[in-house]
């Protein structure tokens, strides 16, 4: 594999504004309750070595660091450095290591790690195929390997509100429609089986993970929208009306979902576990 930037998909969080923001109001609801199921189906225990691939703002991985103590390791790595940079303000007390991904390798030794994770970034990827065999490659044998994605956008409501209003506003003549729907491709669960296998990797099982996320208020909530990838870029350069328009859809679609000022909607993710395979991966 060359030893150039990991390809990555337009829209990954590549600004300090985006990163905050995500940190500030997804990690907490998404984030936090979805890198609990995956702890738990990866039994991750005291001591365990931990990387958390596409970590973003290292939800996963710091959850990880109070579970495996000081005896374990986690890593947390990602190519966009606004990302890693978010992760490490957070992280006042240092027990992740966090590294910026810059070339297409993993920087790490074969077999380093128990368990290797990637929640919610593999669409980020262009070729999530070399991702994965990189992911194989510094998991030990029979290492556990955890990949979470997003289900069907319908199942979805906070990003399909948002998907209808980007394009009722006119919010999408910067191909921001596009991108959204990105983070939705791996949804199908032979899908994700075929890549996964396809890796190299054995015992794979695949699942459906739902949760019911409360979020601030309908009036707070649309806020958050136009700080964050993709719609922010597009936010920036688009007219008063568009913007008017945007927030006046979601406000719309969301108020059904609002119940004594807080917005309560389901969330819905596949988690794939496998394991690595006993016999180390061919060299080169």
């Amino acid at each position: 594999m060359p030893a150039t930037r990991p390809a990555l998909r337009p829209g990954s969080f590549d600004d300090d504004v985006s990163t905050s923001i995500y940190a500030q109001h997804f990690d907490p609801v998404f984030g936090r309750r979805f890198a609990e199921r995956s702890l738990d189906s990866l039994v991750v225990i005291r001591g365990t070595r931990v990387l958390d691939v596409a970590c973003n703002t290292g939800i996963f991985a710091r959850m990880a660091a109070h579970v495996v103590g000081p005896v374990g390791k986690v890593v947390g790595i990602d190519p966009s450095r606004a990302a890693i940079e978010a992760a490490r303000r957070i992280d006042v007390t240092s027990i992740v290591e966090w590294r910026h991904w810059e070339g297409a390798r993993l920087p790490f030794e074969d077999q380093t790690f128990d368990v290797v994770v990637c929640q919610h970034g593999l669409h980020r990827f262009n070729d999530p195929e070399s991702v994965l065999a990189e992911m194989r490659r510094v998991l030990a044998p029979r290492g556990r390997l955890g990949i979470m994605t997003w289900g069907p956008i319908e199942e979805n409501p906070t990003f399909a509100v948002e998907l209808d209003a980007i394009i009722k506003s006119g919010l999408d003549q910067s191909g921001v429609v596009e991108v959204l729907l990105d983070a939705f491709a791996y949804h199908r669960v032979d899908d994700l089986r075929a890549l996964v296998h396809g890796a190299g990797f054995t015992d794979v099982s695949c699942r459906t993970v739902r949760m019911l996320a409360a979020l601030p208020g309908v009036a707070q909530w649309v806020r958050v929208y136009p700080s964050l990838p993709p719609l922010s870029r597009a936010w920036r350069d688009c007219s008063q009306q568009a913007r008017i328009q945007f927030l006046s859809r979601v406000t719309e679609l969301l108020r059904p979902f609002e119940h004594d000022g807080v917005l309560r909607v389901q969330a819905s993710s596949r988690l794939v576990v496998a394991r690595a395979p006993t016999a180390p991966p061919p060299a080169g």
